[in-house]
């Protein structure tokens, strides 16, 4: 038909249009022209006018783009995307059994199990979620207790684990280290102190001592280079003291590597792990942490004028606590603590380092919490350990953090700790003499009644306890039997050591 018959070329070229079929080849898709002719019939074509004609051709198109689109957005998650929203629960303190169950009710993209394998399939899903390993077959008991049968899996992920470590093969052959003829430093380590990554060792007069704690992941392939150039020739010792290093992060603000780059490196490692068979069997380990040193020798107060008090950052204010830091420091399970806290118990309490540096712009905490929290801005530590010492308790509830220091030094100062039982590191403090632990929203208001009824009864001692297995004596002198039982063919220690720290944190 020509231009002037066909509204829709004509649309298209106008009413004086000649070679309309070159045109069109020319300048609309053949898809879009044959679906025109195949859909019309001619004596609909020369009825029709120009505009409901074009619209009966772009609500076909739209139709088919909507069908697209809800296919692929209908698609079940993959089981990457299924362990990253575990992870998110988890470091929220929200991996509550109800959201398990929903997450688990969903599949891996694919054609359904066959019923007899759906629950089988779903529980590999949840352990995966847990961060654990579980056979290919076998049921969940029926009647078995959720943390009764999380417990079953960290047992069968331990026996993995323990053979795992058997079949490990021995270190790689490295370049043969010089063996130490003096107790002075490398003439490089002042140097390579300047860089982050890179902690010094004092003994208990000061001096240095020729070893170095890596204590975060060497971000700049200059020291990466250092490492390798001064390895044979200082002893470097890997550190937990930033995130979950020596693993990768979670959190989605940090960097990220191999999961399995820092785990050898290093002849030794101080580290946090409740279960450290996940490092070869070639390194030295001890369960040590920057938080076991350097304890405040502060007088405490029975004087209580807060409930609480909570150690935040003031790093990302102006973003609402939205950022690395927060993360690290939980602030979403927090405020979500608060709705509980102020809400429902009417509670008092200190959010240090959650206002901006010039002490006015705040984040944004619950309606129910105003005129019952104070914010502060970033605090030195004898403000800080004032407000602490006069607290029932301190709250901690990150999870993604290495061993922070605040929990030693509110138990120095006899101040209990209420902390989240998935943190990385300081889980070690927490006993029946130093406070309570809690999982996730679940359990929270159980855990936090006990704490305070044990906080009016005065059950806790966690002065006393904190003081006979950790500060710089003990620890310190801990860290040089471990070197020397250890290393004694790497590093001389300046004569009459007795005592070694970490030293600059």
């Amino acid at each position: 038909p020509s231009a002037k018959l066909d509204p829709f070329l004509s649309l298209l070229f106008g009413q004086d249009g000649h070679n309309e079929h070159e045109k069109m080849s020319a300048g609309v898709p053949p898809a879009v022209l044959e679906l025109y002719y195949k859909l019309t019939s001619r004596r609909l074509r020369l009825r029709l006018k120009k505009w409901s004609l074009a619209l009966l051709v772009f609500g076909i198109v739209a139709l088919f783009l909507l069908v697209a689109w809800a296919i692929e957005t209908g698609k079940m998650p993959s089981a990457a995307e299924l362990e990253e929203d575990g992870r998110r629960l988890l470091h929220r303190g929200e991996y509550s059994h109800d959201m398990e169950d929903r997450l688990l009710n969903l599949r891996p993209t694919g054609a359904p199990a066959p019923a007899s394998t759906r629950t089988t399939k779903n529980l590999q899903n949840k352990a995966k979620l847990a961060g654990l390993t579980m056979p290919n077959s076998g049921h969940r008991p029926s009647g078995v207790h959720r943390k009764e049968y999380m417990q079953e899996l960290e047992e069968e992920q331990k026996k993995k684990q323990q053979e795992e470590q058997h079949k490990r093969a021995p270190a790689p052959a490295a370049k043969p280290v010089n063996r130490p003829t003096s107790h002075e430093i490398h003439s490089e380590y002042k140097k390579l102190i300047r860089e982050y990554p890179f902690q010094p060792v004092r003994n208990e007069r000061g001096d240095f001592c020729n070893i170095i704690l890596v204590r975060a992941p060497m971000e700049s392939p200059h020291q990466m280079k250092m490492f390798e150039r001064l390895k044979n020739d200082i002893l470097f010792i890997g550190l937990s003291s930033f995130e979950t290093f020596p693993l990768p992060s979670p959190n989605p603000f940090s960097g990220s590597w191999p999961e399995d780059k820092y785990l050898g490196l290093f002849p030794g490692f101080l580290h946090m792990m409740r279960d450290p068979s996940i490092f070869p069997s070639h390194v030295k380990l001890l369960l040590m942490s920057q938080s076991d040193f350097a304890l405040p020798n502060e007088v405490p107060t029975k004087i209580k004028k807060y409930d609480f008090t909570f150690s935040g950052s003031d790093q990302d204010v102006h973003r609402d606590c939205v950022g690395w830091a927060s993360f690290a420091k939980n602030w979403s399970f927090v405020k979500e603590s608060l709705e509980v806290m102020c809400g429902e118990l009417n509670m008092t309490g200190v959010l240090v380092a959650t206002k901006d540096k010039k002490d006015k712009k705040a984040c944004s905490i619950p309606k129910s919490c105003e005129g019952r929290m104070i914010q502060t801005k970033f605090l030195d530590q004898g403000q800080f350990f004032r407000y602490a010492k006069q607290s029932k308790f301190v709250f901690l509830p990150q999870v993604y953090d290495a061993s922070p220091r605040v929990s030693t030094q509110a138990l120095s100062l006899d101040v209990p700790v209420l902390m989240n039982y998935h943190i990385k590191g300081g889980w070690k403090y927490v006993n029946e003499k130093t406070g309570e632990f809690f999982h996730d929203m679940s359990d929270f208001r159980d855990s936090l009644r006990t704490l305070l009824d044990k906080v009016e009864m005065d059950e806790y001692t966690p002065r006393t306890w904190v003081m006979n297995n950790y500060g710089d004596q003990i620890s310190g002198s801990r860290l040089k039997d471990w070197i020397e039982e250890n290393f004694a063919d790497r590093v001389l220690l300046p004569p009459g050591t007795k005592l070694l720290y970490p030293s600059g944190a």
